[in-house]
């Protein structure tokens, strides 16, 4: 035999681990801004929530359901 299903199943293992790691590592740098270059005359984002925030409050705007209280 060329390939025994035992040794099919531990590559496949192998694989799936390597391809978690690699999900959470393309997380991690997307999180942390290490995706992409960063320009430095963007807002931060700290900022720019404090903005959409106050938009929203200016307009009425009703908060999104994962903010709403239950009534």
């Amino acid at each position: 035999m060329c390939c025994e299903p035992l040794s099919l199943e531990a590559d496949l293992d192998a694989k799936l681990k390597n391809a978690r790691g690699l999900r959470q590592a393309i997380l991690r740098h997307a999180f942390t801004g290490q995706l992409v270059p960063q320009d430095p005359n963007d807002e931060p984002a700290s900022e720019l929530l404090k903005r959409i925030a106050a938009e929203r409050e200016a307009r009425g705007a009703p908060l999104s359901r994962r903010c709403r209280t239950a009534s």
